[in-house]
């Protein structure tokens, strides 16, 4: 599924006034989940980086509690998110 048909049934409000780029979001299975399902992982230039694992809501509700896996505050910004395999 692409990001923009995930928008049809997940979407969510960010923070007050918080600001993003194109390298501040990213779509992996950042905890190597059995079940391989994919996580949106959110960086912001406030220095907030989180985690959501989305679930289908009806629409108009919006995202749910659940849905936020973690919230990080780093006091630095956050300039670009990656996942990968790391080989030394």
């Amino acid at each position: 599924m692409s990001l923009f048909k995930a928008r049809d049934w997940w979407s969510t409000i960010l923070g007050d006034k918080e600001e993003f780029d194109q390298g501040c979001l990213c779509l992996a299975n950042v905890d190597n989940s059995g079940n391989g399902q994919d996580k949106i992982i959110v960086g912001s230039f406030m220095g907030y980086l989180r985690i959501f694992s989305p679930h289908p809501a009806k629409t108009g509700d919006g995202a749910q509690a659940e849905d936020l896996l973690l919230e990080v505050d780093l006091r630095d910004p956050v300039l670009q998110v990656e996942v990968g395999k790391f080989v030394s």
